[in-house]
């Protein structure tokens, strides 16, 4: 299926009108500056807004947030947290209804990532209490009660209200529910093209907000099922990765994709942009690229080695690197406290003043 492009106000102007063959590609820069004024003149400055990820420090390190057009990668090892940080990205917008969020994951179900979501709102956003909210085995024991108890024949929102976090919960997902569109992804069936189809389809939804900015997670690049036959994993993903940044320039939509590592970055004691798949080109196509590293592996030994107060303090982060980053600065390290028995990290990320060890940034 060729992916259709979006025609509403925000693209105008962003790639020139379609050509008759022979037709020079050529456009002026006076032309192009022209157009752009007149956009600018007519209200169009959607291009110019930056949509926040609720992350300040890393909004502040990525030019105010992600912009139209945008590709974003966020890799790291096996359970450090890139889908509970995938989704908090994709809950910070919906609630703040600066844009549509639509979020295909290809390894969960639709019923699991939406209770994976109350046990992010069940915590106490306002407190230090790191313990305060439920973790995925209350929601079940919840239910469980429900079933066992008079009420049994009441659903699943009145088992989770029967705790007061799971209140808390509900009340705030019920702010932003329409913004937040979740998606089952097929590793045989659901490529780019499909992808694109469901992006029309949320646009067609919208009605007279059809220009609203769309932002779509992946989770993740490896799982995109192909449209050709590849002999090679590298190629299959290849065209995955390209064909996921034409859909964000021609659809003006924000991708976010999470990406596995390669074996031999599962293995190293710190993940740079080496270790993913495809590296090269990951180099050329991403606009930023995103690292998760546990902050206990990465920083300098002398941290530790005399210090078991830090020892410990430092299992409960996670260095997030900013490998890449077409709008600010790059090869930036923030840190982000874990609160993964909610599927959440604390809402500040702040910048890693310990000197770590490997690669780029620490010069050796």
């Amino acid at each position: 299926m060729a992916i259709v492009r979006y025609k509403g106000m925000a693209d105008v102007g962003k790639q020139p009108p379609p050509r008759a063959v022979g037709q020079p590609l050529a456009e002026s820069l006076g032309a192009i500056m022209g157009r752009l004024d007149e956009r600018v003149r007519q209200g169009d400055i959607e291009e110019f807004l930056p949509i926040p990820t609720g992350f300040d420090e890393l909004d502040m390190v990525i030019g105010g947030g992600f912009r139209r057009g945008q590709l974003v990668l966020l890799s790291g090892s096996a359970g450090i947290g890139k889908t509970s940080f995938a989704m908090q990205i994709a809950r910070n917008i919906a609630a703040e209804h600066r844009a549509v969020c639509l979020f295909a994951c290809y390894e969960h179900e639709t019923d699991y990532l939406a209770q994976r979501l109350i046990a992010m709102e069940s915590v106490d956003k306002g407190g230090d209490n790191l313990g305060d909210g439920l973790r995925l085995r209350d929601i079940a024991d919840l239910v469980r009660a429900q079933r066992d108890s008079r009420s049994r024949s009441q659903g699943f929102i009145a088992a989770v209200r029967t705790d007061p976090r799971g209140v808390r919960a509900i009340e705030r997902i019920a702010r932003y529910s329409q913004d937040l569109l979740f998606i089952k992804g097929s590793s045989y069936s659901t490529t780019v093209a499909a992808l694109t189809e469901e992006v029309n389809r949320v646009r067609a939804a919208q009605g007279a907000n059809s220009e609203r900015p769309v932002v779509l997670f992946v989770d993740y690049l490896q799982k995109v099922a192909a449209k050709t036959t590849h002999s090679h994993e590298e190629a299959r993903n290849v065209e995955a990765l390209e064909a996921l940044k034409e859909l964000a320039l021609q659809q003006g939509i924000v991708i976010v994709a999470i990406i596995a590592a390669q074996i031999e970055g599962l293995k190293a004691r710190r993940m740079r942009l080496e270790n993913m798949l495809a590296s090269a080109e990951l180099a050329y196509e991403a606009d930023i690229i995103m690292v998760m590293n546990e902050k206990f592996n990465v920083v300098d030994r002398h941290h530790i080695d005399y210090n078991q107060y830090n020892a410990q303090l430092f299992h409960q982060y996670v260095i997030l690197s900013v490998e890449k980053n077409r709008m600010g600065s790059d090869l930036v390290e923030l840190q982000l406290r874990k609160q993964l028995q909610f599927c959440r990290f604390k809402d500040a990320a702040e910048r890693v003043t310990e000197s770590t060890i490997t690669g780029r940034l620490s010069g050796q």
